[in-house]
C-alpha cells in the first residue's frame, strides 16, 4: 500500500472519530444554547436595571438641584439676619442654618460618589460587552 492510501479500518477509525468529535460539537452547541437563553435572561433584567439606574440618575439630578435652590436660599437667609438681626440671633441662627445646610452638603457629595463610582463601573461592562458581542466569531 502506498503511503497516502489508507486502509478500510483505518477509515473506520477516522469516521468513529469524527462521530465522536459531531456527538462532542452537538453537546457544546446545547450547552452554549442554553446559556445563550440563560444570557438573554439576564440581559433583559439587566436592561431593565439599567432603566432603573437611569430614574436615578434623574432623581439625582433633581436632587443636585433642589441642593443649589436651598444654598441659594441660605444665603438670603444669612443676608437677612445680617441686616436685621442682633449679635446674638445672627450667631445661634448663622450656626444653625449652616451645620444644617453642611449636613446636608455631606449626604449629597456621599450619595454623588456612591452613584458616580456606580455609573462608572456599569459603563464599562456595558463597554465590555459591547465589544466582545462585536468581535468576529
Amino acid at each position: 500500500m502506498s503511503a497516502n492510501v489508507k486502509s478500510t479500518a483505518e477509515f473506520h477509525a477516522d469516521h468513529r472519530q469524527w462521530h465522536r468529535d459531531v456527538e462532542c460539537w452537538s453537546d457544546d452547541i446545547q450547552f452554549w444554547q442554553s446559556e445563550h437563553a440563560n444570557a438573554i435572561a439576564q440581559l433583559t433584567g439587566a436592561i431593565e436595571q439599567i432603566r432603573q439606574h437611569a430614574e436615578t440618575l434623574d432623581e439625582h439630578a433633581d436632587s443636585v438641584l433642589a441642593i443649589e435652590q436651598r444654598l441659594q436660599r441660605h444665603e438670603k437667609s444669612l443676608a437677612a439676619v445680617w441686616q436685621n438681626g442682633t449679635e446674638t440671633e445672627l450667631d445661634t441662627i448663622l450656626n444653625e442654618q449652616h451645620a444644617k445646610q453642611a449636613d446636608l452638603h455631606e449626604r449629597q457629595q456621599q450619595a454623588h460618589e456612591r452613584i458616580k463610582k456606580h455609573h462608572h463601573a456599569v459603563m464599562a461592562k456595558v463597554a465590555t460587552l459591547k465589544s466582545a458581542l462585536e468581535a468576529a466569531m
